[in-house]
């Protein structure tokens, strides 16, 4: 086996502990913890203080629930090269965990979005969107319908993954081997990313589950938008579990934003202009099960701007009600 780092990651803490545990057993390796994000700069922090583990050996690496998953692709940690990364998902948990409203840290400071509601939904999905093999524990208590809800599900969040129940830790370990041998980039592993780019394809399925890409030329009109995503959130029409990609706001022409949601939680944040983005409307991979599609691609389109409105121009729309939370640097800068 390749002699780089293991990472292994996942939010329920106890579960991910024991898997490392027992992985670095398998590999004669130290486990070292580590944490990481914004309020450590770029990258992880491996704490050697966890382990007897000399600095620059290979080790498996127990990464925090909260680390940052944005800083987890860098191609080196304390200079020893990544091998690949494990998400152990706990399978009785991850419906759950995956449309929790919950921060993923209680009582964050302002301005740490780890302390966002549905911070922790968002933790879940993007943990297993970068993962190389995503390992489900306890699986046992599952039925078979259930599981294939659930191994589906994370192959459309992540489609390049592979999707294993874990029994023997040797063969995650050689799947592991298999997938980082492929050479696909840590990003372009995300079902998103692939559903934007027509790339669609997991390997594990079921017909409950659907992943989709929206797009819509026209930017959205907030006050509606907002409406149509309470009606989505209804379940009325299936569950939107995640989606990913770009919008752009009536109110707000001029910039693009990044849309996200995760559960019951949506957060829209503005894009620094970037000529290599091109999305000039909605571009949006939607993920769910028992989902109705057309009546969730009908609520969308519904928020857009009509052919009236539309022709009125973006001077009329910056004049329309907008209760969504305002981008008070961005708008500033803009006005400026």
């Amino acid at each position: 086996m390749d002699s780089g780092s293991i990472l292994v990651v996942g939010v329920c803490a106890p579960e991910r502990r024991r898997y490392a545990q027992r992985l670095a057993e398998l590999t004669e390796r130290r486990v070292v913890g580590a944490t990481g994000g914004r309020r450590h700069g770029q990258g992880l922090v491996l704490d050697h203080a966890t382990a007897d583990a000399p600095r620059g050996r290979a080790v498996v690496i127990d990464a925090a629930t909260d680390v940052d998953a944005a800083h987890l692709a860098g191609a080196e940690i304390d200079g020893v090269p990544l091998f690949g990364i494990i998400c152990v998902v706990d399978a009785a948990h991850l419906l759950d965990d995956l449309a929790s409203d919950e921060a993923l840290v209680a009582g964050a400071a302002h301005g740490d979005d780890r302390g966002d509601t549905g911070a922790w939904a968002r933790q879940a999905a993007a943990l297993i969107e970068l993962a190389d093999v995503v390992a489900f524990v306890g699986w046992e208590v599952c039925d078979t319908p259930t599981l294939s809800l659930l191994m589906s599900l994370a192959s459309h969040l992540s489609p390049m993954a592979r999707i294993r129940l874990s029994r023997q830790l040797s063969d995650d370990l050689r799947a592991l081997g298999d997938a980082v041998s492929d050479g696909a980039g840590r990003y372009e592993r995300a079902g998103w990313v692939r559903a934007l780019d027509q790339k669609h394809d997991p390997y594990m399925t079921d017909r409950r589950v659907t992943t989709f890409r929206y797009e819509q030329l026209r930017p959205f009109h907030p006050r509606r938008l907002v409406r149509s995503l309470n009606e989505i959130d209804s379940r009325r029409w299936g569950t939107v579990i995640r989606s990913m990609g770009f919008c752009r706001l009536a109110t707000r022409p001029t910039l693009l934003a990044r849309w996200e949601q995760a559960g019951s939680a949506m957060w829209m944040d503005p894009i620094p202009p970037d000529d290599s983005l091109s999305a000039i409307g909605q571009e949006i991979a939607i993920t769910g099960w028992d989902l109705d599609v057309r009546a969730v691609v009908a609520l969308l389109d519904d928020a857009a701007l009509t052919d009236d409105e539309f022709a009125a121009g973006p001077e009329a729309w910056r004049a329309y009600d907008d209760p969504l939370p305002q981008w008070v640097a961005w708008e500033a800068k803009e006005r400026d």
